[in-house]
């Protein structure tokens, strides 16, 4: 029995390990409105790159805002000075298990500190305050030079050796691993 334990565990500690990176989020919360934030590609963006980020607004007793419901704005603000860079605009996406929330492609235009503020308010009636939240951000260097031409050419698709292990490679090696996983179970089992 005390094998069997141990193999639960080893399994439970494989299967996590197993199933990827985790997601970042940051929560902040009002009197009647809680946002959870979160920018890909896992909350490091680069320079010059675009960058999703998304807003979940809940209403207290955890009823989600959709954007639709909402009259929200989105400024971009740097750091080195405090000035509004831009205002993506939003507009509603699907991001996890979320539905119709706001989210907005941000691109940054050079490496450092920013503050990503969202504001909103009903469209209409009081079904929640108005509400402000601020979410420092750090931009770190582009992944590819600039070019000075103000109109480059499409990139080619990585080849397998620029991209890593292609997707299929990942999914073989993830099948074998429970698939060993499994084995071994069985084995333990019936040592017993």
């Amino acid at each position: 029995m005390v094998r069997l334990r141990h193999c639960s565990s080893l399994v439970v500690l494989a299967f996590g390990l197993w199933s990827g990176p985790s997601q970042a989020h940051t929560v902040k919360a009002s009197e009647s409105v809680a946002v959870t934030f979160h920018l890909e590609p896992d909350h490091n963006p680069r320079a010059g790159d675009p960058a999703q980020v998304w807003f979940v607004l809940t209403q207290k007793g955890g009823r989600t805002i959709p954007l639709s419901q909402c009259n929200c704005q989105l400024q971009v603000i740097a750091e080195e000075n405090g000035q509004a860079i831009a205002q993506p605009p939003l507009t509603a996406i699907s991001a996890e298990q979320y539905q119709n929330i706001p989210g907005a492609d941000v691109t940054f235009p050079k490496p450092g500190a920013y503050q990503l503020s969202i504001q909103g308010q009903p469209q209409t009636g009081d079904a929640f305050q108005p509400f402000q939240f601020s979410f420092p951000v750090t931009v770190t260097k582009g992944s590819r030079p600039k070019s000075s031409s103000p109109v480059q050419p499409p990139a080619a698709p990585p080849s397998s050796s620029q991209a890593g292990l292609p997707k299929v490679a990942w999914i073989s090696i993830s099948i074998g691993a429970g698939f060993s996983l499994v084995m071994l179970i069985l084995r333990l089992r019936k040592q017993q």
